[in-house]
């Protein structure tokens, strides 16, 4: 009968909701084992990550093992002095592996999680500075460090990430074809709640190489809002209030090149002396804003010029600075000497800068004869900072120390390094590249330092005024 029949599929679908809960409820069980089961098979290199040692946290010790301990202690002060990069673990699955890591961005609510950017798979894309394929973010934790929490996949390469210092959930995303989305961390999704694009005017029509949440800045006095830069000369304020309405703070034009510095690397392509050009448009390809006055801001072009710019004059720069001869990379404010900045070029060098100044005041040159990818300064020492290049190099530099060589160094097996960053809460640096990994390394000795807030030791160490 029919009520039969009713009941027979009542039956049924109580049956599959039983067996979906069942389902649900033994596979978040078996990853809570799996998750326990890492962590203690992690549990030394979960120690050295959080800054511990061993032996602080095992059984009571016999006077004798005290003092072996001290001795140890000793020779381990005496090793730090030479500083030392201790390699962890990488962050890679299956998902990720062959993949490029073009992106790197750390939670601020959540510092153990780490979001990462990739593009095309190798082999999908021979230009390792193009990610036109389909792209990839992972959500990575220290809970987990061979499988990542949530992965969701992109219509193209992702090129820029960065978690907003507010809103902790926000993540955002640019990618190779222009786009700049907007995804929530709190709901798993493989669709972004607010993107450029598809009716929403404004979109880049280069590749978006930067991406940055800014508290109070742009042309806003109150509240956070999103700036990326792109190759198409735009540098872009995103209010995601009003759905992605946007106000471009800056179109960059180019600037007559001063003849190439002495010690500088080749002469690139994207870099050539002055000369008739037959587009006036500048590529920006970076971006930092001042902590010290959040409406001004240095951009890098592709042209090797660096411009200090303010969100109050989008017709003019505040100053032009000359002295890389190959396309700028990153640009990043010092967080300890607020008129420092650094930035790291394809012509294979660092510079650091006074911001009144518009010539570098030091170049840092490791000897590798290619392109300097990232860099990113110790938020715990002022005159430690890392930089990342394209042969797979990891260089941490203190100044303090010697600014002619690195402090400590590593290559990869991998191949390239493309990104590079600080951990806020541990002595821990990321790096990743070709291949799909993420690189963890435990620095030790190199963040040993006072955090000299007003930049006294970084000015001394770069030969200014203290």
């Amino acid at each position: 009968s029919a009520s039969a029949s009713a009941s027979a599929s009542a039956s049924a679908r109580d049956a599959e909701a039983s067996v979906s809960g069942v389902s649900s409820a033994l596979g978040v069980g078996a990853k809570s084992v799996e998750k326990a089961i890492l962590q203690n098979l992690y549990q030394d290199k979960m120690l050295l990550y959080r800054n511990y040692r061993v032996a602080d946290v095992g059984p009571a010790r016999t006077d004798a093992e005290t003092n072996a301990e001290k001795q140890d202690a000793a020779e381990a002060s005496s090793a730090a002095a030479k500083h030392a990069l201790v390699h962890l673990w990488d962050f890679i699955c299956d998902e990720t592996r062959g993949r490029e890591v073009t992106c790197v961005a750390w939670n601020r609510l959540a510092p153990d999680v780490l979001a990462v950017g990739y593009g095309s798979r190798r082999g999908e894309n021979k230009d390792l500075s193009s990610n036109s394929g389909a792209g990839l973010v992972a959500f990575w934790s220290l809970k987990n460090p061979e499988h990542p929490e949530w992965v969701f996949a992109t219509p193209f390469g992702v090129t820029a990430l960065d978690f907003s210092p507010t809103e902790f959930n926000l993540l955002a995303v640019g990618l190779h074809d222009g786009t700049v989305s907007v995804y929530d961390a709190r709901v798993p999704t493989q669709s972004p709640f607010l993107q450029s694009g598809g009716g929403v005017p404004g979109k880049h029509s280069d590749p978006v190489w930067q991406v940055r949440w800014v508290i109070g800045g742009g042309d806003s006095s109150s509240g956070s809002s999103l700036v990326s830069i792109s190759t198409d000369g735009r540098v872009t304020q995103w209010k995601i209030q009003k759905g992605l309405e946007h106000v471009d703070l800056m179109r960059l034009t180019r600037v007559a090149r001063r003849p190439k510095p002495p010690g500088a690397g080749p002469q690139t392509k994207a870099a050539k002396p002055a000369e008739a050009t037959i587009s006036r448009r500048g590529a920006g390809t970076c971006f930092d804003f001042s902590s010290a006055d959040l409406t001004t801001y240095v951009a890098g072009t592709e042209e090797g010029v660096l411009h200090k710019c303010s969100s109050a004059y989008s017709e003019q720069y505040l100053r032009t600075y000359h002295g890389h001869s190959g396309p700028v990379h990153r640009a990043a404010w010092s967080p300890f000497a607020r008129d420092v900045f650094a930035s790291a070029s394809a012509d294979w060098t660092v510079k650091l800068w006074f911001d009144a100044e518009e010539s570098a005041q030091l170049t840092l040159a490791s000897g590798r004869a290619v392109d300097v990818t990232d860099l990113a300064w110790s938020p715990s020492d002022a005159t430690v900072l890392a930089s990342t290049s394209l042969d797979g190099g990891l260089d941490v530099w203190d100044l303090a120390v010697s600014t002619l060589k690195p402090a400590v160094s590593a290559t990869t097996t991998g191949g390239s390094l493309k990104c590079v960053a600080f951990s806020e809460t541990s002595p821990v640096i990321v790096a990743g590249g070709g291949g799909g990994f993420v690189g963890v390394y435990r620095l030790v000795g190199a963040q040993d330092g006072v955090r000299d807030l007003p930049g006294k030791r970084l000015r001394a160490a770069m030969g200014g005024s203290e």
